[in-house]
């Protein structure tokens, strides 16, 4: 099934109110779409996954009131056609500005009831990122095991797997980060184990260790990962406080004139002209 976009920039967000009515909305209506098989039928209607016996469920209105009921399993799916839900497009943008508690309502009835029908994962990752900035990394992870259940390689790959790791950091489910960090640097994707990376120089730095920090993790995202842009400014800002901490003054100032330089408007720079 394809991929859709993250919603990385949205126009509009909606007032308190109206994110909480959306997520109502949410919950009341059917999930209307329809599924298309590897062999090219269409099946159109009310669709519903059903978990338990793995497999999805297309009721499709006949003459006379009467409804049948379709069976199709996931292995079988070509593509979702499923409308994207309200109030989804303006929680994306309340977690951007800030306003998790406008946002979360909406997610979580999305991942509820959108649940294997393809917008579940989208909310899932917000979800994940506002439960994170309100500081509740067991909810973080929740939101991300949902998506999981479903996405394997979402646990090591993909724009949802750093907030995922920094959460069982939170959590000190140490093993089994590890092991996702071993997955993403393997998985093929530069991007992936570039901020795996970061998060194992994370972990040394949790166990006093700044000088393995560096070489094992940021200065290998540093000199190794230059072309993954989305990484090089957390792993120069986190760099340069690794070296102070083993009191090399002239190469911290060296990865802050990096950081200013080339990521001036990024959050990590905004830190250091913040002091």
């Amino acid at each position: 099934m394809k991929t859709l976009p993250m919603f990385r920039r949205v126009r509009r967000a909606l007032p308190a109110i109206l994110l909480l009515l959306a997520a109502g909305a949410v919950r009341a209506q059917d999930v209307m779409g329809a599924i298309v098989t590897r062999d090219d039928k269409r099946f159109e209607g009310k669709i519903v996954y059903r978990a338990v016996a793995n497999v999805y469920v297309v009721s499709q209105s006949r003459g006379s009131g009467a409804t049948v009921d379709v069976e199709i399993s996931p292995a079988q799916v070509k593509d979702l056609v499923i409308p994207e839900p309200p109030g989804l497009r303006e929680a994306v943008k309340a977690v951007q500005d800030g306003k998790t508690a406008q946002a979360i309502p909406v997610m979580e009835a999305v991942s509820q009831k959108y649940a294997m029908l393809r917008w579940d994962d989208i909310a899932g990752r917000w979800l994940a990122e506002a439960y994170m900035k309100e500081g509740k990394a067991a909810e973080t992870v929740r939101a991300c095991d949902r998506v999981i259940a479903a996405n394997k390689e979402a646990a090591y790959k993909g724009e949802m797997a750093p907030l995922y790791w920094q959460a069982l950091r939170k959590v000190q489910r140490t093993a089994k980060l590890e092991d996702l960090l071993d997955q993403a640097v393997k998985s093929g994707s530069a991007e992936a184990a570039a901020f795996a990376l970061i998060v194992r120089g994370d972990l040394l730095t949790d166990k006093g260790d700044n000088k393995a920090a560096l070489k094992d993790g940021y200065l290998r995202v540093v000199t190794l990962f230059r072309a993954v842009r989305t990484a090089q400014a957390e792993a120069l800002f986190k760099a340069a406080k690794a070296f102070e901490q083993i009191n090399q003054g002239s190469r911290a100032e060296e990865m802050r004139k990096r950081l200013l330089t080339d990521f001036g408007t990024s959050t990590w720079a905004q830190q250091v002209k913040g002091g």
